[in-house]
């Protein structure tokens, strides 16, 4: 957890052992961190696979910014201005 706040994160610690049934329903997260056994994780990533909806990341090494902060995007489709971003709006 503190890996996860340290770069701005938020985190969740379980109040119970997790096991694989467990990450196959329940709510949506933005990844799963898990530092422990390979025969483990491999049985996390099959869970966390067969969840319908977003897809959540598996995360066996330790987060990056990009795991932890959400990335908003804004796109302009100029389309309608004949590709023209200038006839948008007025620069200057």
């Amino acid at each position: 957890m503190a890996a996860v706040h340290a770069l701005g994160g938020t985190a969740l610690r379980p109040q119970r052992e997790v096991t694989s049934d467990m990450l196959g329903t329940g709510p949506d997260h933005g990844g799963v961190l898990w530092w422990g056994d390979a025969d483990t994780a491999r049985a996390f990533e099959r869970a966390l696979a067969a969840r319908t909806g977003p897809i959540i990341p598996l995360i066996t090494d330790a987060p990056t910014r990009a795991d932890v902060l959400t990335e908003w995007h804004l796109c302009v489709d100029t389309t309608a201005a004949g590709g023209n971003a200038a006839l948008l709006g007025q620069y200057g």
